[in-house]
């Protein structure tokens, strides 16, 4: 006959027990971080550099300068006017924000950048340094 008291179990049999130490899942998910960030920050340092596009309007060409600084920052250049903003790079998406709290998206691809403005259309950046 079957006797529950004799087969009841011990409260420390119902917990679960980790399949692996809670040292090596520490270890192996500090080691995704840091190739997480190993590999975007060499994303971010190929993108690092100075950028010229040429657009044509009525009133004659113009020429526009990007340059993307290693510590984040970065500034838009047209003719003798020059706009400071930040930068964040995500896959081949850049984005510019400005100091009013503008965001500019764009693509990076291979030394070219690609943003779209509203009222202007698309500029194509080439890297030339």
């Amino acid at each position: 006959m079957w006797d529950a008291a004799s087969h009841s179990m011990h409260a420390s049999e119902l917990r679960c027990r980790p399949r692996c130490s809670p040292r090596l899942l520490a270890s192996a998910i500090g080691l995704l971080l840091v190739a997480t960030v190993a590999c975007s920050c060499g994303q971010r340092e190929a993108a690092v550099g100075k950028y010229e596009a040429v657009s044509q309007t009525t009133e004659g060409r113009i020429i526009h300068t990007l340059e993307l600084q290693a510590d984040g920052k970065g500034f838009w250049s047209v003719d003798t006017d020059n706009a400071p903003f930040r930068w964040d790079l995500h896959n081949n998406t850049i984005r510019l924000h400005t100091p009013t709290g503008g965001v500019i998206q764009g693509t990076l691809d291979r030394g070219s950048l690609q943003v779209a403005l509203p009222g202007q259309g698309v500029i194509q950046f080439t890297k030339i340094r």
